[in-house]
């Protein structure tokens, strides 16, 4: 079977539907399931309005500025997006990657737990994320070194009020790492005037794999009633896998736990303070690709669909603590707020290196050169920070802040070999051993104006000025042997600073249509290179590399039609991205070396829409699209790969998706009897794993859908729910990788197989 080819025998894919016959497909979907659940319905009762209001997206409560209170999202002049616990619920979701196809414009590089890179409107590159991500008020952005923005953490899906998608730079209020957009995990908070909590607990069956299990409770105590309350959650599940190797079945299976604690306590009327403490574990025994192929070329016969070639164990271990400190201040004329946290993880990541074994050691991987590569990684940062928003009389408002972070990682590598079961023995001979140690210091001053000119006219202005200093440790090389290298080439510190700016302009043409322009600037910064190669093939490879940055034109709608049961924003977008950082190589013979150096520039153009109708109370349908051409604007630099006009690497030029969910009676079952049913579909455009096909990390990516339904009946406070996901078994592979460039087998990723949920919630 051909390497790159991303098709297996005997598959039917949804994606393989031309342009025009997924359109149909879409539209023929949307109507036959409109039509189906009054069917469903009246078999049960009549069909029963809804006693509610609407409830559509625009009427989300977010927080995309730090300048005023929540506001919805119609009223918002940026492109946002929410989802809410309740859409999580009725999929029994585990994290984002079970919703993030429902987001426009968002796609994702997943590897798995822990392991993901978010791309918001194409732009993607290695090194840190792209997209700063934020649990409440704590910084947990993927970091620089070893492209550890690939590596970015889950935050699992438990008693939260919502997750918040800001598409386009938010580096003037949220700095460094939103580059392209700002993901906003919102947490329940402690209610100090009422008891209340909720227990779900589900069972999960995957296709080829064992049945899973999931739970999590909540549950909020008023202790001083209006005075004090504490919130304790917590979180289990045990995911199936369903890749095999030859050690055990279904080796990708994912253990996770969570918990947190929260306490609010307001003394007066016009303070509150707030405390947060949040652990979080995973692990998995193997991680979630397959391979086509062994180590000699040969295809992989087994009775399973999925197997993985590996020769040693490669288990993922992860362990997160958050903890969050929040003081907040209010007066007629303002608010005072200042926040303190801390952000540790600890990974440790083990792959099979046996032939990278071969290549530079000259050991047969199938005999006594068995090899891991064992990376042990802690990462923390402490950020604070101290603004103030004012609420003034007058048509002027401001927001005014500092804010500092310190972050500190430890990287390891430790190349041990691996016995005959494939464990890794620690305590003896090593191939190789290397540690990189690094810290940054930002420091960054913040504001925005914002002026209401008259009731339908608003302009604001923004800028934060920002300092960095990046400090490393020399790295520690130690050779099999135990000869120690020099970690030739380091840099042993630098520094940048800048300043970006942002402009609003947004009008209201009536009280429900909104036009919004904005320019806004974002930026990334630098980091060091693992020198690792330099002392091992002798090759030279940069100490580091700078900072990049872009200016994001944005020209938006928000509309709301017929009482707000009609909704249709949209935006067009042009990007010019400058100093890409991009993944270059450094070569010894027929090895090849990556790291990190700044490219040239890119444009992005593209636009995204949101429609959502709502024909009666019970019946809300949804869908949402984008189109996204990114491209380089001029070759990147050797020995640097991409070419002017070459694609950006993990962009889909088209995604799409449609959801519909209907609410019904059955009160001819039991008084107070409701159900719902729904569905969600999802398109996912080709894309590919670099610029071109000339570089041998290059993969091409085909479309993908997929397909998701869902089914509950309840009554006051407990629900019975079925959800099914990824219903037409679709295995398109959605991300290759490989242990050494030019190395064999693939890896290759796909979406979890087809599962059913079937699911128990009860309201305290």
């Amino acid at each position: 079977m051909n390497p790159k080819s991303n098709r297996r025998p005997g598959r039917c894919r949804a994606a393989d539907l031309a342009p025009s016959q997924l359109s149909r497909a879409v539209l023929v979907g949307l109507t036959g399931l409109a039509l189906l659940a009054p069917l469903a319905a009246s078999a049960q009762d009549a069909a029963a309005d809804a006693t509610t209001s609407p409830k559509l997206l625009g009427n989300v409560k977010v927080t995309a500025s730090k300048m005023s209170a929540a506001s919805t999202v119609q009223d918002t002049p940026i492109s946002v997006q929410a989802l809410g616990q309740e859409d999580f619920d009725k999929k029994a979701a585990t994290d984002f990657s079970d919703f993030y196809h429902q987001i426009d414009g968002l796609s994702v590089q997943d590897n798995g737990p822990g392991d993901k890179r978010y791309v918001i409107r194409g732009i993607t590159s290695n090194g840190a994320g792209t997209v700063g991500v934020y649990l409440d008020d704590v910084v947990i952005t993927g970091s620089n070194e070893q492209d550890g923005g690939g590596q970015q953490a889950d935050v699992k899906l438990f008693d939260l009020d919502r997750v918040e998608v800001l598409k386009g730079p938010q580096g003037t209020t949220f700095g460094s790492g939103s580059l392209a957009g700002t993901i906003r995990y919102i947490t329940a908070q402690p209610n100090t005037s009422k008891f209340e909590g909720k227990i779900n607990t589900s069972v999960r069956a995957t296709k080829g794999a064992d049945l899973g299990y999931q739970s999590d409770v909540a549950i909020n105590l008023p202790i001083v009633k209006d005075k004090f309350a504490v919130r304790v959650a917590g979180f289990g599940t045990e995911l199936p896998g369903w890749i095999d190797s030859k050690f055990d079945k279904g080796i990708n299976g994912e253990t996770s736990k969570a918990g947190r604690i929260s306490a609010l306590w307001t003394p007066t009327e016009n303070l509150s303070i707030t405390a947060m403490a949040m652990q979080q574990s995973t692990q998995q025994d193997g991680k979630s690709y397959y391979n086509v192929t062994d180590y000699d070329g040969n295809t992989i016969s087994s009775g399973s669909d999925y197997n993985q070639a590996d020769l040693t164990r490669n288990p993922w271990d992860e362990n997160t603590h958050i903890y969050n400190f929040k003081v907040e201040y209010y007066q007629p004329y303002g608010t005072f707020t200042a926040t303190a946290s801390r952000y540790d993880r600890q990974t440790s990541y083990s792959r099979d290196a046996s032939f990278v074994a071969g290549l530079y050691f000259g050991l047969d991987p199938e005999t006594t050169g068995l090899s891991s590569l064992v990376q042990p990684n802690q990462r923390s940062v402490n950020t604070y920070e101290a603004r103030f928003a004012s609420t003034l009389d007058g048509p002027v408002q401001f927001l005014a802040g500092l804010y500092q972070q310190n972050q500190n990682r430890l990287f390891r590598s430790v190349w041990p070999y691996s016995d005959a079961s494939g464990n890794a023995q620690f305590g003896g001979p090593t191939l190789l051993e290397r540690t990189l140690q690094t810290g940054l210091k930002e420091q960054a001053a913040f504001t925005e104006v914002s002026w209401a000119v008259n009731d339908q006219f608003d302009l604001t202005v923004g800028g934060r000025y920002y300092k960095f200093d990046l400090e490393s440790q020399p790295i520690s090389i130690t050779r099999a042997g135990g000869s120690a290298g020099t970690g030739a080439g380091l840099a042993g510190s630098s520094s940048d600073n800048g300043f970006i700016g942002k402009f609003n302009a947004s009008y209201k043409f009536t009280p429900d249509v909104m036009g919004y322009l904005q320019v806004a600037q974002g930026f990334r910064p630098g980091g060091v290179n693992d020198q690792t190669a330099a002392e091992l093939a002798n090759v030279t490879i940069p100490g580091g590399y700078d900072a990049d940055s872009l200016v994001n034109y944005e020209l938006g709608f928000k509309t709301s039609w017929l009482d707000q049961r009609l909704i249709f924003n949209a935006a067009a977008y042009y990007i010019d991205w400058s100093d890409i950082q991009v993944t270059s190589q450094a070569t010894s013979g027929s090895l090849s070396f990556p790291y990190t150096a700044n490219g040239g520039g890119a444009d992005v153009t593209g636009f995204e829409f949101q429609l959502q109708a709502q024909p009666t109370d019970a019946l809300t349908l949804g869908l949402s699209g984008s189109y996204n051409d990114s491209k380089l604007s001029k070759n990147n630099p050797a020995p640097s790969d991409g070419n002017k006009g070459d694609r950006l690497p993990y962009s889909p030029k088209w995604t799409a998706s449609a959801t519909a969910d209907y609410a019904f009676s059955l009160a001819s079952l039991g008084e107070g009897l409701e159900g719902n049913i729904g569905a969600d579909y999802s398109y996912t455009g080709a894309r590919a794993t670099d610029f071109n096909d000339s570089v041998n990390t290059y993969m091409p990516l085909d479309a993908y859908s997929l397909l998701g339904a869902h089914v509950s009946i309840g009554k006051g406070p407990w629900t019975i729910a079925l959800s099914g996901s990824n219903l037409t078994n679709d295995d398109t592979a959605t991300n290759y990788d490989a242990v050494a460039y030019g190395a064999t087998p693939w890896n290759v990723y796909i979406n979890r197989p087809r599962t059913f949920v079937l699911s128990f919630s009860y309201k305290l």
